[in-house]
C-alpha cells in the first residue's frame, strides 16, 4: 500500500504514535537482553580460551594469537544475536530485529574491552549492558513509524560508541 495512504488511516482509525508497552513487558525484554549478555560473554570468554587461542596460538601461527580474542567475540556477538531475535519473537516485542540489530551495533566490540577484567565481571558487565540496550531499543521501537524509530535508534547507537570509545 501507499505510505500516505497508510499514515492517513492509522490517523483515521485514532492510532496512537506509539505502540503500548507495560512495564512488565520492558522487564522480560531487560532480562532477555541480560541473558543474551550472559551468553555472549561466556561463549566469548570459552571461545577464546578453548577454540581460537588452541588454534591461532601454536607456534606455527603465533602472530595471528592476537586475533584470537576478536574471532571470539564475532562468533558470540552473531550466536548472542540470533538468541535474542528468538528470544524476543518469542515475547511478541515489537520489531524484535531493530531491537537486536541496535543492540549488537551499539555493543560491538565491547568484549575486547572487557576481556581482561576477571570472567565473573565480564558476565555481569556484558549482561547488565545487554540488558540496558535492549530495553533502550525495545522502547525506542515502540514508534509506529519504523523511519522515526530508525533514526533515533541510529542516534542512540552513535551516542553509545562514542560514549564506549572514550
Amino acid at each position: 500500500m501507499n505510505k500516505h495512504v497508510d499514515a492517513q488511516e492509522s490517523r483515521s482509525l485514532g492510532l496512537p504514535a506509539v505502540v503500548d508497552m507495560k512495564v512488565a513487558g520492558l522487564m522480560r525484554v531487560f532480562l532477555c537482553g541480560v541473558l543474551v549478555g550472559i551468553l555472549v560473554a561466556v561463549s566469548a570468554v570459552v571461545m577464546d580460551r578453548y577454540v581460537f587461542s588452541a588454534v591461532l596460538c601454536r607456534p606455527q601461527a603465533a602472530s595471528d594469537c592476537s586475533q584470537a580474542p576478536l574471532y571470539a567475540m564475532i562468533v558470540a556477538m552473531v550466536i548472542g544475536s540470533i538468541a535474542g531475535v528468538a528470544g524476543l519473537v518469542r515475547m511478541r516485542i515489537y520489531r524484535p530485529l531493530l531491537v537486536v540489530l541496535a543492540g549488537t551495533l551499539s555493543l560491538w566490540g565491547i568484549v575486547s574491552l572487557v576481556m581482561d577484567m576477571h570472567w565473573v565481571l565480564v558476565v555481569l558487565v556484558m549482561g547488565l549492558l545487554f540488558g540496558l540496550v535492549y530495553a533502550l531499543y525495545a522502547w525506542v521501537s515502540r514508534l509506529r513509524s519504523f523511519v522515526l524509530a530508525a533514526v533515533v535508534a541510529v542516534v542512540a547507537i552513535v551516542v553509545i560508541r562514542l560514549a564506549l570509545v572514550a
